[in-house]
């Protein structure tokens, strides 16, 4: 593919990017196809978290990663030590996303030449919460003598990429993104866009996040972001687009993908899952909370995403959203979806998935990429958890109660976060 330059002078040779492997660790399991597996069965990971002091937390539900489910397969026992658990999480989706592209084998070693392999991983807190907030703790108690020796390579959040390039031998572009609830999505179009302007063969890229650490909870818990009705049915508290929705609720993982260029894939006869077509962002420039409640700022990345595919929006044929379950943030969605799809946007089926996982906030865009480009390849759509109630101020075909088959060739997956965020990925078919 090639594109015209402004000037007229140059061309631009453009390579397509597929999908050739999928890793994510999340509530509900350890590995993305178990993930998969459950999320289209409706299933959930959130619980209720055991120790909350109920008169000062008012949410006491979580979509918390399950440590003692973590294999720990790539890491040697020094070098795990001093890693930030994001970076743990991150490092486990990537090695099953390799692993799963036929990149590196059962042993964990390259089946070829992974030098000029880049990574692009996200995270919003990194490991603000678990090693910077402690190691204060014991530099006021104990002095400044006592601070961690690694503390600064292990929460920065630059050290997921670190992590992943390092044990798998990657020199080639490397880059950390932090765009709030958008992150995941954006840090995959950013590598989208290194692997079709020909700066690596393959990337692996995602995000993770560590965030059930009590101080995160409690900050979002202050800003009456959170659903605090459910505590004694924690499965029920996420309810994204439904009329009864009351507020988002927290939940963690890692999420990664590998994109390769597509001659390079089917060079090593890799099995393809789907095709990255565009990627675009935007920023609402209205509230550092609020999404501008009419849509036009998410609107402008769905629409900048398809122009970047080269896509037509009537072309499009499933839309993973992002919908948190908040008051605010589900309708501006459904109008965003409105101004780009016009009349043919109440026939277009719509799912959100963190009614299953909770809202993983800098990894949600990763880990629902992943499950994306699962429905796309298998042709099925998961249900929106706990969709029981339409609300009018929506008005569109939500995927509920069960697993929906669908034919579809193009899809769109969402992300907006706080800072007027947007980030939209655009996937289709995996090429012939």
């Amino acid at each position: 593919m090639t594109r015209n330059s402004t000037d007229g002078t140059r061309t631009l040779e453009l390579r397509r990017v597929v999908v050739t492997g999928l890793g994510a660790v999340t509530s509900l399991a350890p590995t993305a196809t178990e993930s998969w597996e459950r999320i289209l069965r409706g299933e959930s990971g959130l619980k209720r978290v055991e120790g909350l002091d109920p008169e000062q937390n008012p949410c006491l539900v979580r979509g918390d990663v399950d440590d003692a489910t973590l294999t720990n397969r790539f890491l040697d026992s020094k070098t795990l030590r001093n890693t930030s658990r994001f970076s743990r999480m991150a490092i486990e989706a990537a090695g099953e996303a390799l692993a799963d592209a036929g990149l590196i084998d059962a042993a964990a070693e390259p089946t070829g030449e992974l030098t000029d392999g880049g990574a692009v991983i996200g995270t919003c807190v990194g490991g603000a919460h678990d090693d910077l907030l402690a190691a204060y703790a014991t530099y006021q108690t104990r002095g400044p003598g006592r601070v961690p020796p690694h503390l600064h390579v292990m929460f920065p959040l630059n050290l997921a990429a670190y992590t992943i390039q390092s044990r798998f031998g990657m020199m080639g572009p490397s880059n950390t993104v932090n765009t709030a609830c958008a992150t995941g999505t954006q840090a995959i179009g950013e590598a989208f866009h290194q692997v079709r302007y020909g700066h690596a063969p393959f990337m692996v890229a995602g995000a993770a996040e560590s965030d059930s650490h009590p101080m995160f909870l409690a900050s979002f818990a202050v800003m009456k972001a959170l659903a605090t009705d459910s505590n004694d049915d924690p499965p029920a508290a996420s309810r994204p687009f439904d009329k009864s929705r009351a507020g988002f609720v927290l939940g963690e993982g890692a999420g990664i993908v590998i994109l390769e260029e597509l001659e390079h894939a089917r060079a090593r006869g890799a099995r393809i899952y789907a095709e990255v077509l565009g990627f675009a962002s935007s920023n609402d420039a209205y509230h550092p909370i609020a999404p501008r409640p009419d849509g036009t700022g998410s609107a402008r990345a769905v629409k900048a995403a398809l122009a970047d595919a080269g896509v037509d929006a009537a072309e499009v044929g499933h839309v993973q959203a992002h919908a948190a379950s908040t008051p605010a943030g589900d309708p501006a969605e459904a109008n965003a979806i409105k101004l780009v799809y016009g009349d043919r946007a109440g026939t277009i089926p719509v799912t959100s998935l963190k009614g299953a996982i909770g809202h993983c906030m800098g990894a949600a865009g990763a880990i629902e990429s992943v499950m994306a480009i699962r429905a796309l390849h298998e042709q099925i759509i998961p249900p929106t958890r706990n969709y029981t109630t339409p609300d009018e101020a929506i008005g569109l075909d939500i995927v509920a109660g069960e697993a929906r088959p669908v034919s579809f060739d193009v899809m769109t997956k969402h992300s907006f976060g706080l800072g007027g965020q947007n980030a939209c990925l655009v996937f289709g078919k995996a090429p012939e």
